[in-house]
């Protein structure tokens, strides 16, 4: 049987020579939906659903993320109750939506076991099985997973962004307008990726070796959140949230809707002091579509308040996002580039910290420590 460091340094050798992206096939643009997959940088195999967006008059040149909630023990997802809906009555605004699950969860549970189980925080935090003749496995499901590996799920959310930009430079969506609208602990994972990407820098340089050029802010490209019934935690750690938001919503003037049940006074009382923290005292045009808005006579929480009778969807389409995108001054779809560019996270006055994602990667990772230890 082999030592867990013999075991790592020979999943290591071998994966230098995998490829973490799957290409996608060819759409068109138009009604309906179409099953796609795409993979994390770690080699989770991610599964979801693609909304080509509907082009015409007044239609939004935009797209838009559904991050769905979910329960380690009951399961979760984009079958879940109200995602097919809300995606169908944003493609029908022009949005192209991708929904998807997250790893463990509906069709999101293969994995490229050479990648996968070469990397640190899978093999510290999963039960390395292995299937006939000894091979690693090539599965695994949310009901495996302790509570201290739900933060790892971040990086599903930036292979969802990535696959995006792909789509991106097939000429099939523009994401440098990305609406990302996330539901339960999946909005606090959003909360989260959304600090990675207000610290995170594209580098413009075009001549090998020569010195970081850094673009603006990824952030940039984010034209407005949802958050519905936004968790201050996920599973198994406290995460510092109100700064992420902070930084987001109010630094970066990224607006935010909090959505919450009358009944659930846990993220109506947190979205409350959201919203204030980002807007302060007073009117501020820089903060006109930040704030909350209480769904009357429920206690239901998550995708759950998207049940058509509570009005919850219209309300985000034609109150809220339609409002946002008709104000926002719609970026021109520009090539991404992301497999061959670098990235850096950096300071706000441009000093660079870190390498993000080395030219030739396919998918960037989301460095949690950097976050959690620069709140």
């Amino acid at each position: 049987m082999l030592s867990l460091p013999r075991l790592r340094t020979l999943i290591f050798a071998c994966a230098l020579s995998v490829t973490l992206f799957s290409a996608a096939p060819s759409r068109g643009q138009g009604k309906g939906s179409n099953d796609v997959e795409f993979k994390s940088f770690d080699g989770v195999k991610l599964s979801g659903k693609l909304y080509p967006g509907v082009n015409g008059k007044g239609k939004h040149d935009a797209v838009a993320l559904l991050i769905p909630n979910f329960d380690l023990t009951k399961g979760g997802g984009i079958q879940q109750e109200g995602y097919d809906e809300l995606a169908k009555g944003l493609q029908d605004e022009g949005f192209t939506v991708l929904s998807f699950d997250f790893r463990g969860f509906g069709d999101s549970k293969s994995v490229d076991p050479v990648v996968f189980w070469s990397m640190n925080h899978n093999l510290a935090n999963l039960k390395v099985k292995k299937g006939g003749g000894g091979k690693l496995a090539e599965k695994i499901d949310h009901k495996d997973f302790p509570q201290n590996y739900v933060q790892y799920f971040v990086n599903d959310i930036a292979a969802a962004k990535a696959f995006l930009d792909q789509e991106n430079d097939n000429k099939t969506c523009n994401s440098s307008n990305l609406v990302v609208i996330g539901a339960g602990y999946g909005a606090t994972l959003g909360a989260m990726w959304m600090a990675h990407e207000c610290r995170r820098r594209k580098d413009l340089a075009v001549e090998i070796g020569a010195l970081p050029m850094l673009g603006d802010v990824e952030a940039e490209n984010i034209a407005g959140a949802v958050w519905l019934s936004l968790q201050p935690s996920i599973p198994g750690k406290n995460f510092p949230v109100g700064n992420w938001i902070r930084e987001a919503g109010k630094t970066h003037k990224i607006p935010m809707a909090f959505i919450h049940g009358k009944g659930d006074t846990k993220s109506g009382t947190f979205s409350a002091n959201m919203s204030a923290a980002i807007k302060g005292k007073g009117k501020n045009k820089d903060y006109e579509f930040t704030g909350t808005k209480e769904i009357e006579n429920t206690t239901l929480v998550g995708n759950r308040l998207l049940q058509k009778a509570l009005g919850t969807q219209k309300w985000i389409i034609e109150k809220y996002l339609n409002p946002v995108m008709n104000k926002r001054a719609t970026k021109r779809r520009t090539d991404r580039k992301v497999e061959t560019s670098r990235f850096y996270y950096a300071r706000p006055n441009g000093a660079i910290v870190k390498i993000n994602k080395p030219a030739g990667a396919k998918v960037p990772s989301v460095d949690i420590n950097f976050l959690l230890l620069n709140p």
